[in-house]
């Protein structure tokens, strides 16, 4: 029985003695702040330095490193800037911590600050890799941007500032943890301007801000293209053309181009051509497959070999149509009879005359005839014959005209 009450008399005690101690820095806090305020800086280091054996409150911790800072100033200028930064410290990091405080506090606290918050990441043992980006084929593309950070506290912020020569000002771009481990971020397209010039910095942050300067800077120059046509392996010797005019590709077969309609064509030295219609947007690197075709052989001798044919046989139709006509009027001329007699009513010479129409029509339809018949016979050979079986230089076809002829004459 009596053991349990020594123990039990023993927790309470143990219970207590947290707030005491936290009443017994609170005391020797505000027996500092009046030594402070009277200007008895000397004795309230003195008070203060009683609380390094005691285990403080944060905001005590912060009044009385910046109560100790202010002693300091005058006391031992050299050592003011590492009490507050113990201040700094209790208070989270807060780099404002003095923000109330005298000039010279403030500038004392502003030097710690900067100290103690670019040992933070170091103090956590973190470590952060390098900056990795994805730099922008063309203009308006989104750059892709990460890094790594090996013991990452919960803490710990990255951000990516970015200048840019197309823009006025900078901006941060939170780098987000992803589920593959690097941390992601992505500038927008819009701010990808062309030929702009980037700064990218590496910055770690806290809740309050910029820990320290950047990790790292990367410079990135932006493409002066918007857009751009991929082409893949161009063959040595082809000519490209972007809407008529010949470009060419760079070492990765891109060309360059506006957003927009555009018609890409690609002709090689033995004559095979191939073209095909693309349309770009702003930011796009659109891929184009051309495969370049031998030209299909002429056809068109045997056509106008046809076209021939068809032409004079027509012509000769006509004309024979017209001397059948020129007979029958020759017949009826003759059967005609002076009225009441049975002398003919047309002489020999008007006779004669329709006579000699009727002979021209009939030769000159007989003779187109022929003709067509023969470049009938010319085109279809011509049309039997194997395209490229022999010189293109090698075939004629031409016309012959001669008394009672018309025909065609061809070379093979």
């Amino acid at each position: 029985m009596r053991a349990l009450l020594g123990a039990a008399v023993a927790v309470c005690c143990l219970l207590a003695a947290v707030p005491a101690r936290a009443q017994d820095a609170a005391a020797i806090v505000a027996k500092a702040r009046d030594q402070v305020d009277s200007g008895n800086y000397a004795d309230a280091l003195r008070t203060l330095s009683a609380l390094k054996s005691k285990n403080v409150p944060p905001q005590l911790a912060v009044e009385a490193g910046l109560l100790e800072t202010t002693a300091l100033l005058v006391t031992n200028a050299d050592a003011a800037s590492q009490a507050c930064g113990r201040a700094i410290i209790a208070a989270g990091y807060d780099p404002d911590v003095a923000r109330d405080l005298s000039p010279k506090v403030r500038d004392a606290c502003r030097a710690a600050a900067k100290k103690v918050r670019g040992e933070r990441v170091a103090g956590d043992k973190a470590t952060i890799g390098k900056l990795e980006i994805e730099a922008p084929e063309v203009a308006f593309q989104p750059v892709r941007l990460s890094t790594t950070v090996e013991n990452r506290p919960a803490w710990l912020r990255m951000v990516a500032r970015v200048e840019s020569s197309g823009i006025e000002g900078a901006f941060d771009v939170p780098l987000i943890p992803s589920d593959e481990g690097p941390l992601l971020g992505t500038l927008d397209p819009s701010w990808i301007r062309p030929s702009a010039k980037l700064s990218i910095k590496l910055v770690a942050q806290d809740r309050f801000g910029d820990l320290n300067e950047a990790v790292e800077t990367r410079k990135v120059d932006v493409p002066a293209a918007e857009a751009a046509v991929a082409l893949g392996t161009v063959p040595d010797g082809a000519k490209v053309t972007l809407d008529g005019q010949v470009i060419v590709p760079d070492g990765k077969g891109r060309i360059a181009a506006p957003a927009g309609k555009h018609e890409v064509a690609m002709s090689l030295t033995s004559g095979a051509y191939a073209e095909a219609e693309i349309e770009l947007s702003k930011g796009e690197v659109a891929r184009l497959a051309l495969a370049p075709q031998a030209p299909s052989p002429s056809r068109a001798l045997p056509w106008v070999a046809t076209g021939t044919a068809v032409a004079l046989g027509v012509a000769g139709g006509v004309l024979l149509i017209n001397s059948e006509a020129r007979r029958s009027e020759l017949e009826d001329a003759a059967k005609e009879r002076e009225p009441g007699t049975d002398l003919p009513a047309n002489d020999f010479s008007t006779l004669q005359d329709i006579d000699d129409e009727r002979k021209l029509f009939q030769y000159v339809g007989i003779g187109l005839l022929s003709g067509a018949g023969a470049v009938a016979v010319t085109a279809t050979v011509l049309w039997l014959v194997p395209v490229g079986g022999g010189s293109s230089s090698s075939a004629s076809i031409e016309p012959v005209i001669s008394p009672g002829f018309i025909g065609a004459r061809g070379r093979f």
